[in-house]
């Protein structure tokens, strides 16, 4: 220990007395950790922090395999259960110690103010207890609170919403609420962090029964939720003690082949998969998307920082020159190899450490900048970034790890050193030839070629951005609003809820400024109810296939509105009544799934468990249904005069901006029923920005981290060019004073150096190559070879190194050789 303390009390001395390398090393140091804090935070509040249940490790989440039908839109292999199957499972399982099912809907809480709407989670019964949740305050669920079908109407409330809707009251339990005008009595408040098992629910929730699915529920939910082939609940599971994650799987395996016997008209060709619970909350089919997308931000943070690296290497070894005859003298008055090296790497740690601490103060303000930038969708309270204990400790490691990474080379070559040359070189002022100079130039070397990487990396990301931003929705947005509202929250009929679609649509339409209102079941990139097809005549066929696809009910002028171009065809009139024949409006991508090379007008289909054959009226162009950049979907148009839906959404167009009508279109609606909770008012522009912030996001961080990289690359660059022109000042005046030209001294400067830059760019383009292809499915329209941003970011990083050579070429030719020779 009193060792230790003179080797920092050392360091910390040649530290002050170096004051301008370590204000740079510890600032290059803090940027380079602090980015890498910084991202780390994200991806461990998104994809590493446990949700706060117990033995998270012992969670599987339970999905459905279709093999029978064919998923017609991407990202979604792994689907939900239906609940019918879901108790099966509960029921007939022995690897389980208990399993639970939960369905997710929204419930308007009126008798408070205005009427506001919240997620709810219909769940089982054991659902806290599966999860190992305890109260703050009252009580979950009861075991058989879940056994009478619209009987049980108890609620457990969120920390959240029980802290900003009833302000903490903690006499709240037992206080009647009023959700989609049932009322429902206050059992519990889930724990401060808890918010379910998803990493992106709204902090605000609300648990009810799942026995209550007839009474929250609307649309196709409400009435399928009971059918065995509706895949509408989520399912989860607790392995009990020394069952692994595949036997228990197997197992549940062989009773969906027992149901698939049982029950073979629902539950032909499907089966069970198991996922760790922790890979799902951010949803079991996007979590490979989600941590291919982490570790690129790492790698490119983490290319960063070992550019910092080599840079304080090279500036190290610029330092260990200096410091050689101080270490042969230390070496000969028998301090040891080992002694030597333990102290340049506490120099080294120390400055790490430093960094460190700078690091993490730039990462805790860089992340409230970072989400400050969040979406409307994302709350606050949303996703939780702290700085815990694993961030923590990740700072610490990458700060020690760094001190290694940029202290052992000079290091070891300075503890091993050569006194008869030291003392030979000493006598001259210290100065070695530039054959001495291969470690730092190999490090040059590898910076260019990190640089490289993350630039490239960036450069299609960037590229993907902007080509993300120019492509056709297949609707114009401009001049368009929407907002969404429930009319199962206040138990309308179908007849009623007809009725006020026309009110609605009416009194919307005749707000000045307004030019058209429609109504739609879902909102523009909001996705839609997925259903079975079958062309006519084949759902009788055997081994057929069926194809999911998006269904979205609309009113008569939702195409005029949305400006959706026809085809072919025609569109919805008010004839399309319920006593008339079945209609339907598909788009192209649909014509072309189930009618390659075919006329699909005038074509009818079936859904799955239905004989009543709908006739094709119409074709429209592809629009985007769920994100921007996706591939083309299949979507069937309903009218919604034959296929009501009491959740839906009124889509606004306006002659100007929208800003101007919104709250005046919003109060007229609002008036003809005072409680019902109008919600997610918002122009089409600002729910494609946040359907683009997360590429958006990610194409500015990786822009930002890339052009730090070029400037610590053309930093290193110089810093090593300009040593070596210090170091060859002699030789060079000798040169002169033999007649070489200044032109001569300047191309020997410039050529060495860009010979380092071609060498790293090589080596960057072979690894840029090699390591782009993982990244293909990340881009929008781009391919990870793009020749383009390979050509131009070789060309900028080009320039970049013959700037950086330039000025100590330039240098190199002032010098005067009768003062170069008396240089020490």
């Amino acid at each position: 220990m009193e060792t230790l303390w003179q080797d920092l009390r050392y360091a910390l001395r040649m530290l002050r007395k170096n004051r301008g390398f370590s204000a740079v090393a510890v600032l290059s140091l803090a940027l380079g950790i602090g980015a890498n804090t910084t991202i780390f935070t994200v991806v461990n509040a998104v994809l590493l922090n446990p949700l706060p249940v117990k033995d998270i490790s012992l969670l599987v989440d339970i999905s459905t395999l279709d093999k029978k039908t064919t998923i017609a839109f991407a990202n979604a292999q792994k689907l939900t259960v239906s609940y019918q199957n879901c108790k099966d499972y509960r029921d007939q399982n022995d690897v389980l110690s208990g399993m639970s099912c939960f369905a997710v809907g929204q419930l308007t809480l009126s008798g408070r103010g205005e009427p506001q709407q919240f997620t709810a989670l219909l769940a089982s019964a054991n659902y806290f207890d599966v999860l190992g949740v305890k109260p703050v305050v009252g009580r979950t669920f009861f075991p058989d609170e879940d056994q009478k079908p619209g009987g049980n109407t108890v609620a457990v409330l969120s920390y959240s919403l029980w802290a900003r809707q009833f302000g903490s009251d903690p006499h709240i339990i037992g206080q009647t609420i009023t959700l989609n005008a049932v009322g429902y009595t206050v059992v519990g408040v889930a724990p401060r962090n808890f918010k379910g098992t998803f990493a992106f629910a709204p902090s605000e929730l609300i648990w009810i029964p799942i026995s209550m699915n007839q009474q929250a529920l609307s649309g196709p939910l409400k009435e399928f939720f009971n059918d065995r082939r509706a895949l509408f609940v989520f399912a989860l599971g607790r392995l009990k003690p020394a069952v692994a994650r595949e036997q228990a799987q197997a197992s549940l395996q062989t009773i969906a082949a027992r149901l698939e016997q049982e029950y073979p008209k629902d539950n032909q060709g499907r089966s069970i998969v198991l996922s760790p619970l922790a890979d799902a909350v951010v949803g079991v089919n996007q979590h490979s998307q989600f941590a291919l997308a982490g570790g690129m931000l790492m790698s490119i943070v983490g290319l960063v920082l070992l550019i910092a690296c080599v840079n304080l290497a090279n500036l190290l070894l610029a330092q260990a020159a200096k410091r050689e005859k101080e270490m042969s003298i230390r070496a000969a008055l028998g301090a040891s190899p080992r002694r030597l090296m333990r102290q340049l790497l506490t120099e080294s740690m120390l400055l790490s450490l430093m960094g460190g601490a700078l690091g993490l103060l730039l990462a805790y303000w860089s992340r409230d900048v970072l989400w400050s930038f969040r979406p409307a969708f994302l709350t606050q309270s949303s996703i939780d970034l702290a700085l815990d204990g694993r961030v923590l400790g990740f700072t610490v490691g990458i700060s020690l790890l760094t001190g290694l990474l940029f202290g052992l080379v000079p290091a070891v070559k300075v503890a091993r050193p050569d006194l008869i040359e030291t003392l030979k070189v000493g006598g001259r002022g210290g100065t070695l030839g530039w054959s001495h100079n291969r470690l730092r130039s190999l490090l040059v070397v590898a910076e260019i070629a990190l640089a490289l990487v993350a630039l490239i990396g960036a450069g299609l990301f960037v590229r993907s951005m902007e080509f993300a931003q120019k492509l056709d929705a297949g609707f114009e947005s401009k001049n368009l609003f929407v907002f969404n509202f429930d009319l199962a929250s206040q138990q309308y009929t179908p007849e009623h809820g007809q009725q006020f679609y026309r009110d609605a649509i009416e009194r919307a339409a005749a707000v000045p400024g307004v030019q058209m209102a429609t109504i739609a079941a879902n909102p523009p990139l909001g996705g839609g109810f997925g259903r079975t097809v079958f062309r006519e005549g084949e759902q009788q066929m055997p081994g057929k296939h069926g194809s999911l696809v998006t269904t979205d009910p609309v009113a008569p002028n939702y195409f005029q509105t949305l400006r959706i171009p026809l085809l072919r065809g025609r569109e919805f009139t008010d004839s399309d009544r319920e006593q008339t024949t079945p209609a339907a409006i598909i788009n192209e991508a649909m014509a072309k799934h189930f009618w390659p090379n075919e006329e699909a007008l005038g074509k009818r289909f079936t859904f799955f468990g239905e004989d009543q054959l709908r006739e094709i009226v119409g074709v429209v162009h592809d629009s985007t249904i769920l994100q921007v950049g996706e591939d083309p979907t299949p979507v069937v148009y309903l009218p919604l005069q034959q296929n009501f839906s009491p959740f839906a959404t009124m889509q606004v167009r306006t002659t100007d901006n929208p800003a101007a009508v919104m709250g005046t279109v919003r109060s007229q609606v609002q008036s003809i029923d005072r409680n019902l909770a109008l919600t997610n008012l918002q122009t089409i522009g600002e729910i494609m920005n946040d359907g683009l912030w997360a590429a958006r996001m990610g194409a500015a961080l990786l822009a930002l981290f890339a052009l730090l990289a070029l400037v610590l690359a053309a930093i290193g660059i110089y810093g090593v060019m300009g040593y070596s022109v210090s170091q060859r000042t002699q030789e060079v005046g000798i040169r002169m004073a033999l007649g070489a030209q200044p032109r001569d001294v300047f191309k020997l400067v410039i050529g060495q150096g860009m010979l380092l830059a071609g060498l790293g760019m090589g080596l960057g383009l072979a690894a840029a190559l090699a390591l782009t292809r993982v990244l293909a499915s990340l881009l929008f329209g781009v391919s990870a070879r793009d020749p383009l941003t390979f050509a131009g970011v070789t060309l900028l990083l080009g320039a970049v190194a013959l700037l950086a050579c330039y000025l100590p070429a330039r240098r190199a030719t002032k010098i005067d050789p009768l003062v170069a020779l008396r240089y020490e």
